[in-house]
């Protein structure tokens, strides 16, 4: 009697497809632009490679602000504790704010701007482990593709005058990118459940491309430009996530 009391409160998970729906937010880790070649002179780097005003290598400190990040998922349990899905994640606004720290007239207070966004599609697995009263724990892992896209980035330089800076080209670019999660599943029904769940993601790198940066200065024509090699900051974030997983 007691082994059937035990089946009946943890019935076995029937296997079969389902889809995933979720939306959440990431908590990107600090990280900072840095040239792609800090030693390419055709065209030349942004940055370089020596030592910025506050002693660190040249280049832009800081990190993307929070951002929201939507799910779309088709999966299938294979039985009770492993399944699968092909997963698309969508972060439509990854703002970027920090400071760069170029020598010379421009001064401590250098303030630099950007904006990314990001699609990316993994292949996940998951192991559902032992129910806890209602609720399921799950651990998962994925292997995918980041499509990172990110607008030209711009560099202010108040110190030298309230208008000037110096503007990237925009770039895009294909990484390979992976995620580890980690969550909770609460039944709603016999075919809906609700999943809470953390995840760190490594989406790879954003890139402006080698192009025309443009220049804003006091002693410069309007419009002025100069060839400027490509730079890059890796993309990883932590993040929480709510989705409804139902059944067929």
């Amino acid at each position: 009697m007691a082994d059937i009391d035990v089946k009946l409160a943890n019935p076995p998970l029937a296997p079969g497809p389902y889809l995933r729906l979720g939306a959440g937010s990431d908590w990107p880790k600090a990280n900072g632009f840095s040239d792609n070649n800090c030693a390419s002179l055709q065209p030349p780097a942004l940055f370089g490679c020596g030592t910025g005003n506050n002693g660190q290598a040249l280049g832009a400190s800081g990190s993307f602000e929070p951002a929201a990040v939507i799910d779309a998922a088709a999966g299938y349990r294979f039985n009770s504790w492993l399944r699968a899905e092909a997963l698309l994640s969508w972060r439509p606004e990854l703002e970027f704010s920090g400071q760069s720290n170029f020598l010379g007239l421009a001064g401590a207070n250098q303030p630099v701007t950007g904006s990314a966004s990001s699609v990316a599609g993994f292949g996940v697995a998951y192991v559902d482990l032992p129910k806890v009263g209602r609720i399921r724990p799950f651990l998962g892992a994925g292997l995918g593709v980041a499509r990172n896209s990110l607008s030209s980035v711009t560099y202010r330089f108040p110190g030298i005058a309230a208008n000037a800076a110096t503007v990237t080209p925009d770039g895009s670019s294909s990484d390979l990118a992976y995620l580890l999660t980690a969550g909770i599943s609460i039944p709603l029904n016999k075919r809906l459940d609700l999943d809470l769940a953390y995840r760190f993601s490594d989406l790879g790198d954003v890139r402006t491309s080698s192009g025309q940066a443009g220049l804003s200065r006091p002693t410069l024509p309007a419009g002025t430009k100069i060839p400027i090699g490509g730079t890059q900051a890796a993309l990883q974030a932590h993040g929480v996530q709510l989705s409804l997983r139902y059944s067929f």
